[in-house]
């Protein structure tokens, strides 16, 4: 039988279906692989703070009355720019190159600061491949945040909430734990996929129970601007 135009349309539009399917789950287990790289990445920076791992009890005997508490003003917060030129983001300091680690397709590098009063700022970022246009790479799958849950509580980490902010943009609260110290840490990460380029910001305390400041968090998430013209990407491995 000769195929009609109608058939042809219909066998071309489940062709784009099963093609955009598929993409949709390579982007899916890219971005799993990613937060595995990224769990990694947080325990390595937490345990690089022990000086500051100590709890709010200690903490509370440890002030002292004639000492001048260190804040971060505003009009004083140092604005990074990316290598790239892909976005600038406010840190309260001038933040340092933490890790540069090998991703599922591209080199994810991890930027990060801790300011005196124990409070961590960090962001890392790699591409995850595809075309940057496309809805895929612009939108993040749906149900993604019971996925992302479900991989955190798989790492022994408390997920106090997950929601979407935006159709790009997950945010999380969690309690991580410690293995070396047995301590608790409170933090903010927040998932941003734009252009086929995966961004996760974290935010939060390296003090043991103490809870996040989540307006200076906040701040630090909303803070991050993208620039007009399209990013150096990096080359695929």
């Amino acid at each position: 039988m000769t195929p009609t135009t109608e058939i042809l349309g219909c066998k071309t539009y489940r062709a784009v279906r099963t093609f955009r399917t598929l993409r949709l789950r390579l982007v899916l287990t890219l971005f799993l692989s990613c937060l595995l790289i990224i769990f990694e990445i947080a325990h390595a920076c937490i345990a690089n703070c022990t000086s500051f791992t100590v709890s709010t009890a200690q903490a509370s005997e440890n002030k002292s009355p004639t000492r001048p508490k260190l804040k971060a003003k505003p009009s004083t917060w140092y604005i990074f720019r990316s290598p790239d030129e892909d976005f600038t983001l406010a840190f309260p300091e001038k933040p340092a190159l933490k890790q540069v680690a090998q991703g599922p397709v591209t080199i994810l590098r991890s930027y990060e600061v801790t300011t005196n009063e124990g409070t961590t700022f960090s962001i890392n970022f790699q591409d995850i491949g595809g075309d940057p246009g496309a809805s895929e790479s612009n939108k993040w799958y749906e149900g993604l945040e019971e996925i992302l849950s479900a991989a955190d509580r798989a790492q022994d980490i408390r997920v106090v909430q997950t929601h979407r902010l935006a159709k790009n943009i997950i945010e999380s609260e969690l309690w991580i734990p410690v293995t070396a110290t047995g301590a608790n840490i409170n933090s903010l990460r927040r998932n941003i996929l734009r252009r086929a380029r995966v961004y996760t910001l974290g935010c939060g305390p390296v003090m043991d129970g103490k809870a996040v400041n989540k307006p200076l968090c906040q701040r630090f998430f909303n803070s991050l601007r993208f620039m007009t013209r399209a990013p150096k990407r990096a080359k695929r491995r």
